[in-house]
């Protein structure tokens, strides 16, 4: 049986940065594995003009260069998350489609997958489910609601002593509090 994995989403917020480190403390706890996940999404109808807007050609471009740029996003936080925190470097997925239907997709193929952690607030722009306070964010609502594993939601604010170390610049650190 191979180790199990702790998942957090990064979408490029600081609150997504405050939530891998919380999830590295727990996978260090935990002796799992850290994952990080990002989805590229673009938008068949965007800004609700129709699908004519962006040919296939530029859509293709836009995606590829969201690809290199997310890629490069994400071995950065792995390696940072890896050196600040102790634990081996993690692994990452780079998914394509919506975050609530590709994290899920991930989570139910891959078998080790213990928890998914993610941001209160990230750079999402979903709306909130119905019924929900306002507080829980709009993404992790969703996989709260979907996902068969816990869903640990972290605050923008929370305390640094729940953290590994920090893992962001020590100007960015005084905000997070």
């Amino acid at each position: 049986m191979s180790d199990p994995v702790i998942l957090t989403a990064i979408d490029g917020s600081q609150n997504a940065l405050v939530a891998a480190a919380v999830a590295a403390r727990f996978s260090r706890l935990l002796g799992a594995h850290l994952g990080l996940v990002t989805a590229l999404h673009i938008a068949s109808d965007p800004l609700g003009f129709g699908g004519a807007l962006f040919s296939s050609g530029l859509t293709g471009r836009l995606l590829a260069e969201a690809r290199l740029e997310a890629e490069s996003n994400l071995r950065a936080v792995a390696e940072r998350i890896a050196e600040h925190c102790g634990i081996r470097l993690p692994e990452y997925f780079l998914l394509e489609g919506a975050p609530e239907l590709e994290i899920p997709r991930l989570v139910q193929s891959n078998p080790e997958v213990s928890m998914v952690v993610l941001g209160q607030r990230g750079f999402g722009t979903e709306s909130k489910p119905k019924g929900l306070p306002h507080l829980l964010g709009g993404l992790g609502a969703k996989l709260s609601l979907t996902l068969s594993v816990p869903v640990l939601l972290v605050p923008p604010n929370t305390d640094l002593d729940q953290l590994c170390a920090p893992v962001w610049d020590a100007d960015q650190a005084k905000g997070a509090r």
